[in-house]
């Protein structure tokens, strides 16, 4: 079987925290710390805060946008339940906005009109690695007085309008997690550009405790907030940092699997590419494309032993959102069309050309 997914784990990695285990150090320490200044580096960004989860940066986000019980959050369904969990959290409402069919990418439209006087932040998720219009979803935020978020759990290395993704927004949550374009397993890091917003970032991440208090013992445990158990151990950050190094190489391979994938699919009947736009560069995480007759599509990869799936179904389907389909036209139009086909870094060119042969031969 051709697997949609196989994570990459190189033998630096192997060879890297097998020399972390042999010493005493294993917690948060300071490879965690230069992780974080590695990542900034790699990527220009202000800030970073290494976590255990994108899911834990997601949920310190929206504490640091001051979401509280009650609120608001304007957020897209189709994307993984972690992301929208963390809204539920803080006790506040997610708020469902339409999709653009083009992308899968919330649209700014649909945020325009589902706002209210309780919404206090907008939570937008590159779908595959595919920036959003960023643009205006900030113009949104600028005129209404509302934090940004960003979902960049797929979105790793991508651009728009010559900005890297995570130097753009309030705050953006990055993933490590099993099939995500790097990975240590699991693991998240959390960006911002804003100097307070990272600090106090590293204060929650540890249950509320200043570690880097120069004060008596009991200076470093005045918590006067509660915090969480959310930080990143060295074991982590160790995989996280060798993977780094092997990103331009993962990078570089998964634009070539796109390239042969759009230039060869995008005449076959029944088959949508999903739009490239200029302004940005896509991280390319999932391969998605819009397909007629889904079921039969991949039932005839499945007897090809090609793997296709969804990834994820709409959020506002599950009871904790509400348990029915809303009134979200886009969205309802494109449910029964979108699927995803192998891209990782696995794949050979025998692979690719089967993959892609199958697709053309109908279903």
């Amino acid at each position: 079987m051709i697997t949609l997914f196989w994570p990459y784990i190189s033998e630096q990695t192997s060879h890297a925290v097998a020399e972390v285990l042999k010493t005493r150090w294993i917690g948060q320490g300071l490879r965690v710390d230069a992780l974080e200044q590695k990542f900034e580096s790699q990527f220009s960004i202000p800030h970073a805060v290494a976590v255990n989860s994108c899911t834990s940066a997601i949920h310190l986000a929206l504490i640091l946008a001051e979401v509280q019980d009650g609120d608001e959050v304007i957020t897209t369904p189709l994307t993984c339940p972690a992301a929208n969990i963390p809204i539920l959290y803080r006790r506040a409402k997610a708020v469902f906005a339409d999709l653009q069919k083009e992308t899968l990418n919330i649209d700014p439209k649909s945020i325009t009109q589902k706002m209210t006087s309780r919404t206090k932040a907008i939570l937008a998720v590159h779908w595959g690695g595919q920036p959003c219009d960023m643009a205006e979803i900030d113009a949104i935020a600028k005129k209404e007085g509302l934090v940004v978020i960003e979902d960049a759990a797929q979105a790793l290395g991508a651009t728009y309008q010559g900005k890297p993704i995570g130097a753009l927004s309030d705050l953006t949550c990055f993933s490590f997690q099993a099939v995500k374009l790097i990975t240590s397993g699991d693991g998240g890091m959390l960006t911002t550009i804003h100097p307070a917003y990272a600090k106090r970032a590293k204060l929650l991440r540890w249950y509320g405790m200043d570690r880097n208090s120069k004060g008596s013992l009991y200076d470093k445990h005045t918590i006067t907030e509660v915090g969480y158990k959310y930080h990143m151990n060295d074991i982590v950050a160790t995989m996280v940092s060798t993977q780094l190094d092997a990103f331009p190489l993962i990078s570089s391979r998964r634009n070539e699997i796109v390239t042969r994938y759009r230039k060869e699919l995008a005449s076959v009947p029944g088959l949508t590419l999903l739009e490239q736009k200029k302004d940005r560069t896509n991280a390319h995480c999932l391969f998605t494309i819009r397909v007629e007759k889904r079921e039969d599509f991949i039932q005839h990869l499945a007897q090809q032993e090609v793997e296709a799936h969804l990834v994820h179904v709409r959020c506002d389907i599950f009871p904790i959102f509400g348990g029915k389909r809303q009134d979200l036209p886009v969205l309802n139009e494109v449910e029964s069309q979108y699927v995803s086909i192998p891209l990782h870094n696995h794949l050979t060119e025998e692979d690719i050309t089967k993959i892609i042969r199958t697709i053309r031969e109908g279903w």
